[in-house]
């Protein structure tokens, strides 16, 4: 991935926070009634939203680049993932079996959507960033009432989902063709 590129999702990441902050917190407002923050405040917790995740999607991008490195076996990796997703729900079921629900929910429905968009291996490492990154991001908010952590982890699953649907198309995975030199 180029700078470029990296520059692009970071801005784009950022407004799409800025812009799903508000409308989650619109709903919310709806649900449970004031949450306490005003227009101006959203767009911006919107904002730092989304450059926390862009932080926690470079940091899942350093993190798979060295355990890849060591650990070869695409089925132990994933296996891995998995095991570490299945923690990682289970604390976060008792803290806030609601928070967990829609976690896990929304994860699933990314990981889906990345493996029909990608291949069948794409599930997996979806699922684990979706489920771990959105958990870490939202620690920060967690002894918040459960509207405010709704709103942070609401918007940190729409920014990682945009992260994680446009990593295949900024990356180039696409084998290298070979020129047929004629003699």
């Amino acid at each position: 991935m180029t700078i470029r590129k990296l520059f692009f999702l970071f801005w784009t990441t950022c407004a799409i926070g800025t812009v799903t902050a508000p409308v989650a917190g619109f709903i919310l407002q709806e649900v449970f009634g004031d949450i306490g923050l005003n227009l101006v405040r959203q767009l911006w917790a919107g904002v730092m939203f989304g450059a926390v995740a862009q932080m926690g999607f470079f940091a899942y991008m350093v993190f798979n680049m060295v355990f890849t490195g060591f650990i070869r076996s695409r089925n132990l990796y994933q296996g891995l993932q998995l095991l570490v997703t299945g923690i990682i729900l289970a604390n976060l079921f008792t803290l806030q079996p609601i928070l967990a629900l829609t976690v896990l929910l929304f994860s699933l429905a990314v990981a889906w959507f990345k493996m029909k968009a990608t291949n069948p291996h794409g599930f997996i490492p979806a699922l684990f960033f979706m489920t771990a990154a959105t958990t870490l991001e939202a620690i920060p908010s967690l002894s918040q009432p459960l509207v405010l952590i709704l709103l942070m982890v609401i918007t940190l699953l729409v920014c990682n989902t945009w992260q994680i649907m446009q990593l295949h198309r900024l990356v180039d995975t696409a084998p290298m063709k070979h020129k047929e030199t004629s003699r």
